[in-house]
């Protein structure tokens, strides 16, 4: 079986429902991007973002999409010819978000979505977007809070006892510790980027929340509502994967975060989520914290 690229157990169709195109019609105004005509999408994956981005940018715009996984910066051949049929062309580079192989004032526009939150020192890659774009540019950060995720109810949560809930939010709260001491990013890193964007020294910095939610709710027949599901199954399905990711947050912060993870492990064996959508039981208000941030050079 061939084995998933970094992140990919992220990549699915649900990448594409994260935003409403009336708020990015608006986002795109309020930067201005009719103005560009080349894009750097550092972290670029799939292309997801710049895909949604490029529509937006002069016809016959360049867009450079860079990445440390060699599967993503390979691109492929689907990806190019989506970004034809939107007037662009693109290209793809490897390498470090904190090291940009690229000469200073090289961009028109710097991009990045959920990659801040997955590098050591993310105020390095914020200075490196900063160098590399052109003067009067902008750098578009969007980097979520994953926390509140952990206290938000649903139907599967919404009985849950006192003790339940805290366990739940000291699962999070753990596993995002330890990938913070492993020096792995910080899965909450939106939080801190506006603060970081000014240390960079970025100016007209600019932050606003999507307001995209996706909820969920029987007999789930949109398609938002029908590629979340099949995210979700697939986490479940690679659920040992994802398991093995978590053992060596816990394991940094020692042996008593070590054993509560195996212990929660043990208790939630059953996909309660799952178990109630199959019975038509489930239902979520399906809200996200993203920032959207931006900063001139």
């Amino acid at each position: 079986m061939e084995k998933l690229g970094h992140s990919e157990l992220f990549f699915s169709d649900y990448r594409d429902y994260w935003y409403n195109r009336d708020f990015l019609d608006l986002m795109a105004k309020r930067w201005g991007l009719n103005r560009y005509s080349s894009m750097l999408d550092v972290g670029c994956g799939q292309c997801h973002w710049s895909r949604l981005l490029v529509p937006y940018l002069k016809a016959g715009a360049a867009v450079t999409g860079y990445d440390s996984d060699i599967k993503w910066a390979a691109g492929n051949e689907k990806i190019k010819q989506q970004f034809e049929s939107a007037s662009a062309q693109v290209s793809f580079v490897k390498g470090d978000a904190q090291d940009l192989p690229f000469e200073n004032d090289s961009f028109d526009v710097v991009t990045c979505q959920t990659v801040l939150i997955h590098v050591e020192n993310p105020l390095k890659a914020l200075s490196e977007m900063k160098r590399v774009v052109k003067k009067n540019g902008i750098v578009i950060c969007a980097e979520p809070n994953n926390l509140a995720g952990a206290v938000i109810k649903d139907s599967a949560s919404k009985n849950d006892s006192l003790e339940e809930k805290l366990e739940n939010l000291k699962y999070a709260l753990l596993w995002e510790q330890g990938k913070i001491n492993l020096k792995e990013g910080d899965n909450s890193f939106g939080d801190l980027l506006t603060g970081e964007m000014s240390k960079a020294g970025f100016t007209n910095i600019q932050s606003y929340i999507s307001d995209k939610a996706i909820p969920l709710y029987p007999p789930y027949t949109n398609g938002e509502q029908i590629a979340t599901i099949k995210s979700v199954e697939l986490w479940e399905k690679e659920k040992a994967t994802m398991i093995d990711i978590g053992r060596k947050y816990f394991e940094i912060l020692g042996p008593e975060a070590l054993k509560f993870y195996k212990d929660s492990n043990t208790k939630n064996v059953e996909n309660k989520v799952l178990k109630l959508i199959k019975k038509h039981e489930y239902y979520s208000g399906g809200a996200t914290i993203m920032y959207l941030v931006s900063g001139t050079k």
